[in-house]
C-alpha cells in the first residue's frame, strides 16, 4: 500500500488537483473513483488519475520504481481492474470489455482509451460498469459481436512490432475465446503442439479459424481457400 507522500507524487504528475488529504494513511484511494460520480464534462480525468493511482499501488508490490508510464494504465493495474470487475484476467469476459473500450494492446489502457470507453459504456463508477456485465456476456451469444470482437483481438494481442501474433498467444486464445463451443479446438491445439508447424500466426490464419472452427470437418474442400495450415491439419486428424 503507498504512502500519502507517494500518492500526492503520482497526482502531481498528472497536474490534477486531488482532494486525498481526508483519506488515512491506511485508505486505498481506489475507492474514491469506485464510489464517485463524475461529471465527464468537467471532471473526467479525476477517474483515470485516481485507476491510474490503483495501477501504480499494484506495480508497486512488484517493482522498487515508480512506473514510467504516468499516461497508461500498466499490467498489473490492468489485473487490479479487471479483480475489481469480479474477473480474472483468464476469464474471456475480459476480451469483450477491451474490445467495447477500444483498448489497442493488452495488458494496458491509455488514458484516452479509458476516457473514451467509459464514456461510449455511458459509465462513470465501478458500481456501473459491473452493472454492464450481462452486456459483455451478450457479445458471446450475438455472431455479428462476437465476429468483431474476434477479429478486433489479433491486433489487440500481437506485439505491435509484429505482423504476426506468436504462437502460444494464439493457443491459449483459442482455448479461451472457442474452446468451449467448437471441439475442433483441442485438436488443433495439440496439433500445433505437436507438429509445430509454425511458429507465428498471421492475420489470415487467425481471421479463417472462426469459419474453419465450426465447419463439418468430414466435408472439408482442401481445394477450397482455407490456408494451408488447415490442409496440414485435416491430413493429420485423418490419419491418427
Amino acid at each position: 500500500m503507498t504512502t500519502m507522500k507517494s500518492t500526492r507524487h503520482y497526482v502531481r504528475q498528472f497536474r490534477v488537483r486531488l482532494r486525498l488529504n481526508s483519506l488515512s494513511e491506511n485508505d486505498k484511494p481506489v475507492k474514491s473513483y469506485q464510489t464517485t460520480t463524475i461529471d465527464w464534462t468537467k471532471k473526467i480525468d479525476t477517474v483515470l488519475v485516481l485507476l491510474w493511482v490503483r495501477s501504480q499501488v499494484a506495480q508497486q508490490q512488484h517493482t522498487t520504481h515508480l512506473s514510467d508510464s504516468p499516461n497508461k494504465i500498466t499490467p498489473d493495474g490492468n489485473r487490479q481492474f479487471f479483480e475489481d470487475l469480479g474477473l480474472s484476467i483468464e476469464d474471456s469476459l475480459i476480451f469483450a470489455i477491451a474490445w467495447k473500450m477500444h483498448t489497442s494492446t493488452m495488458g494496458y489502457i491509455t488514458k484516452d482509451e479509458w476516457m473514451l470507453g467509459m464514456k461510449e459504456l455511458e459509465t462513470d463508477t465501478m458500481e456501473k460498469l459491473r452493472a454492464k456485465r450481462l452486456d459483455f456476456e451478450k457479445v458471446f451469444d450475438d455472431p455479428d459481436q462476437f465476429k468483431e470482437m474476434y477479429k478486433y483481438t489479433f491486433f489487440y494481442a500481437k506485439n505491435k512490432d509484429q505482423k504476426c501474433m506468436e504462437i502460444e498467444t494464439a493457443l491459449v486464445l483459442w482455448e479461451t475465446l472457442l474452446g468451449e463451443k467448437y471441439p475442433i479446438v483441442n485438436d488443433f491445439v495439440t496439433f500445433l503442439q505437436e507438429k509445430k508447424p509454425v511458429r507465428v500466426i498471421n492475420r489470415d490464419q487467425w481471421q479463417s479459424f472462426l469459419e474453419f472452427a465450426s465447419t463439418d470437418i468430414s466435408e472439408y474442400d482442401e481445394s477450397s481457400a482455407w490456408p494451408v495450415l488447415f490442409d496440414e491439419f485435416v491430413e493429420w486428424r485423418a490419419e491418427k
